[in-house]
């Protein structure tokens, strides 16, 4: 499970050879999952919190994320998305403890927003872009796991 930085001006080929990179990983039982961060943005804490930069920039991280689903459908077929709001309200409540290891860490980073996701082989390959909290950078992240444990379809 490793949370990779990031270079700000990586294009979509760039993208998709660090995604590339990471299908190749063995995933294991202590590594179910991994995670890299594609493009980071500066934080927002003040005295920096523009609150239309953020806008703009949220913006531009979710063209990103469309160019780079139109490079992956290319290569791997077209997309499914979901929604991560069920896995964030059992992320918040105390008693539920059974959320699947990728969502857990997506949620505990912060990154709500809907998941675009390809079947490549026998692993699950997701991306999205995530923002934490206002303060906190914009994220263009990809994840792959050989877990179809809640994806639809995997009951």
């Amino acid at each position: 499970m490793n949370d990779e930085a990031v270079n700000p001006s990586m294009s979509v080929q760039q993208h998709l050879a660090r995604i590339g990179e990471l299908l190749a990983r063995p995933l294991t039982g202590s590594d179910p999952y991994h995670l890299v961060i594609l493009r980071e943005s500066r934080d927002f804490a003040p005295p920096n919190d523009d609150w239309d930069e953020l806008m703009r920039t949220s913006e531009e991280f979710e063209g990103e994320l469309i160019e780079l689903a139109a490079a992956m459908d290319a290569r791997w077929g077209p997309h499914a998305s979901m929604s991560m709001e069920g896995y964030v309200h059992a992320f918040m409540d105390p008693d539920d403890n059974d959320l699947p290891p990728l969502f857990r860490h997506l949620c505990k980073s912060g990154y709500f927003g809907d998941l675009l996701y390809w079947r490549v082989g026998d692993r699950l390959l997701a991306a999205s872009v995530g923002h934490e909290d206002k303060e906190e950078p914009v994220v263009l992240y990809a994840g792959v796991t050989g877990s179809w444990e809640g994806f639809p379809g995997s009951e």
